[in-house]
């Protein structure tokens, strides 16, 4: 790795080296290496999503154009002529008035959990509530957790605590700009996935409080809870995996086509992943003539299956799982003997829960490039 990986990298990303995780009590269980420090060809970045959604935009600008890529207007409908074109219709989101139509031949549709691209294809049906509520929240901490790129997770079966820096500026003046989230059981809240709902500290206060053994930066996850300026809860959503994103000129990406529970950190990457899929699919089809409909129909092929077993692997709790396994295997134990059972099961459980997720993995579409040897 050189020396530039560890300098602020675009859009003030951290550069993850590992993952730890500990049960609710503070007591170590397993560490993974990720990225790079696990020896793959990417690095794993984690950011502020508000900074990861700028540096998409200005790189879209800076490929396509000022005048081409048009902010703040929303979704509304689309209607397919006897010719194939698409007729898209949009509002303002600002004033919330009807834009005039677009036309196109190829609709790629990442508009989220309530799709209303999807919708059209497939109707309005509601998203499967899954049991339970996430809430999430920034802090800044004048110190550093472990080497200030780990990743902390802690928990049991019910619920989990994780928390990582998002800012490599930060980490170099030994300061933790920290993003956190906690998911817990709650009933079902009467609505749907929202980003935008505030909660409360004392929604979650106690059950924090029952991690206070945990401490990263030198804070417990209250303590975490307790310095974020706003915390946003919402409950969880997901939907069972299609069986094609095939629609003619018309298909889905990231969780429009296969909207993914927060485990294993995995939303975001299968939506690139979609990308990357889909910018091969249609260079090979512009190469091998077969068009718009060859290319939706080769990058259907590529990943509706393999998204459709992340789907059903997160609902599992992805590597997270390893928090629930725990805390089953040392029910009723004491706490120095819940601390040797870690010790002695947690590389084994590293490679059967968390490894084994991993691997699980779908891998990208283009080939590894062979390493060179002396």
């Amino acid at each position: 790795m050189d020396n530039g990986a560890t300098r602020a990298l675009p859009g003030d990303s951290i550069l993850t080296s590992a993952v730890e995780y500990f049960t609710s009590d503070g007591i170590f269980i397993a560490s993974e290496a990720v990225g790079l420090s696990a020896g793959a060809p990417h690095p794993q970045l984690s950011a502020h999503r508000a900074k990861f959604h700028s540096t998409l935009v200005a790189e879209c600008r800076r490929l396509l154009g000022e005048d081409r890529l048009i902010l703040n207007h929303s979704f509304v409908h689309f209607e397919q002529g006897e010719d194939g074109m698409l007729s898209l219709q949009f509002e303002s989101t600002d004033a919330k008035a009807p834009q005039p139509a677009v036309c196109c031949d190829f609709l790629v549709a990442a508009d989220g959990l309530k799709s209303r691209v999807r919708a059209c294809l497939l109707g309005s049906a509601e998203p499967r509530y899954t049991g339970r509520t996430i809430y999430r929240g920034l802090c800044e901490v004048d110190g550093v957790s472990a080497d200030g790129r780990t990743v902390s997770l802690c928990g049991d079966q019910n619920c989990n605590f994780i928390c990582y820096p998002i800012s490599e500026k930060l980490r170099e003046q030994g300061r933790f700009h920290c993003n956190w989230g906690f998911c817990t059981l709650r009933p079902h809240p009467g609505g749907v996935e929202s980003w935008t709902s505030l909660a409360k500290l004392e929604d979650i206060r106690e059950e924090l409080e029952r991690m206070g053994a945990n401490s990263f930066a030198g804070l417990t996850p209250l303590q975490m809870a307790e310095r974020s300026d706003s915390i946003i809860g919402w409950a969880l959503f997901d939907r069972d995996p299609l069986e094609t994103f095939d629609f003619g000129q018309v298909t889905l990406l990231g969780d429009a086509a296969h909207p993914l529970l927060p485990y294993g950190s995995q939303g975001a990457t299968q939506a690139i992943m979609d990308a990357e899929a889909l910018g091969v699919s249609y260079q090979n089809a512009m190469q091998s003539g077969t068009g718009i409909r060859g290319c939706i129909k080769a990058y259907s092929d590529l990943r509706c299956e393999v998204t459709g077993k992340v789907v059903i692997a997160n609902r599992e709790m992805g590597s997270t799982a390893v928090l629930k396994v725990v805390d089953q295997q040392t029910e009723g134990l004491e706490l120095e003997a819940k601390r040797k059972w870690c010790s002695e099961h947690g590389a084994r459980l590293h490679d059967e829960v968390i490894q084994k997720y991993r691997a699980s993995m779908p891998k990208s579409v283009r080939a590894r490039k062979p390493t060179a040897t002396a």
